[in-house]
């Protein structure tokens, strides 16, 4: 779909825009091919890694699922880094989206002018403040929705071979400490929150779906009413 030019502003379609799923979670895809298609979004579906297609240097501690959910960012990443994709927006397959995020997303295009930006995370970890602003991403830990760009990317696998010693973290980890960097952003009431069912992809610091109900409530924001 297109909400601004390519020039002027954000332009996702099918080239930039990356779904991952399991083959076999037709279910969640059908759902989430629903959503897409009442927002008017054109989305590609990336097949998740699974336990046994996970072949990165892992940190020992991760259990296979979270391994798989790693190495499925890792490969749309290195997609994008590959096709020197200027930047792309990757969603999990449990993604609603509040119902004006195309609007608040315009308005980060506007204050990102002419700046350098590494990743925008349209769900997080934590809420932030002031609400309904564009803020500096920090300690955050979810990678369900987020726009990452070419320079980010490519800070992302920086990070991996010198911090990290080519050991690899949990995304949501290693987007923390891309975060660190200073060029990542995030908002509050998210723009998008998790359904809530069980994660087949999910990574390992899974947000809680009662704290997410907690927290928009605690600041009058209803997902029945603001989320599809």
């Amino acid at each position: 779909f297109v909400y601004m030019s390519g020039r002027d502003g954000w332009y996702f379609d099918s080239k930039n825009t990356f779904c991952i799923s399991l083959e076999t979670a037709v279910d969640r895809r059908e759902r989430m091919q629903s959503r897409f298609d009442w927002f008017g979004m054109d989305v590609s579906f990336c097949r998740a890694a699974t336990p046994d297609e996970c072949h990165e240097n892992f940190i020992g501690y991760l259990s296979p699922r979270q391994r798989a959910c790693t190495q499925s960012h890792i490969n749309v990443w290195r997609h994008i880094l590959e096709n020197e994709i200027p930047y792309a927006l990757i969603l999990e397959d449990d993604a609603m989206f509040d119902l004006r995020w195309r609007e608040k997303m315009n308005d980060l295009w506007e204050e990102l002018r002419g700046r350098e930006w590494d990743a925008v995370f349209l769900n997080a970890s934590e809420p932030v403040s002031p609400l309904n602003k564009w803020v500096r991403a920090e300690e955050q830990f979810l990678c369900g929705a987020y726009v990452v760009s070419l320079a980010g990317v490519r800070n992302i696998f920086y990070i991996m071979r010198t911090l990290f010693e080519n050991v690899v973290y949990m995304s949501d980890w290693t987007t923390s400490r891309l975060q660190e960097i200073g060029r990542c952003w995030t908002y509050f009431p998210w723009l998008v929150i998790q359904e809530g069912r069980e994660s087949l992809i999910g990574s390992g610091f899974e947000m809680d779906h009662m704290k997410v109900v907690r927290c928009l409530g605690e600041v009058g924001y209803d997902i029945s009413g603001n989320y599809r």
